[in-house]
């Protein structure tokens, strides 16, 4: 059980494999794994909230149409003043605008 609980710690098994590597050369290992780490987590979170805001702006658009059908605005209105708004800027917003003329489809 003990030496289950000590191949299951971290430092442990950083311990193990870096046994060979002087002082400076674990420091390097080091910076190296956080800098990654810190750019994986920075693209994620970035995406993420970038395809957050993507969803509310289709959400405003969507409610907006609601409004506009609830004043009586014919179709034709609508879809000149939806068409006045520019493209999606980027991929994340045309991938999300392709995703929901699917659903809208189905």
């Amino acid at each position: 059980m003990n030496e289950l609980l000590h191949n299951v710690l971290l430092a442990d098994w950083f311990s193990d494999l870096t046994r060979d590597m002087d002082h400076d050369q674990r420091f390097v290992l080091v910076i190296v794994g956080i800098g990654c780490a810190t750019g994986i987590v920075c693209a994620l979170s970035t995406f993420i909230l970038h395809t957050i805001n993507s969803m509310h702006r289709r959400r405003v658009e969507a409610e907006l149409k609601r409004e506009m059908l609830d004043r009586g605005m014919s179709p034709s209105d609508i879809a000149t003043v939806i068409e006045a708004a520019g493209p999606p800027e980027d991929g994340t917003q045309r991938w999300i605008a392709s995703w929901a003329k699917r659903s809208k489809s189905s």
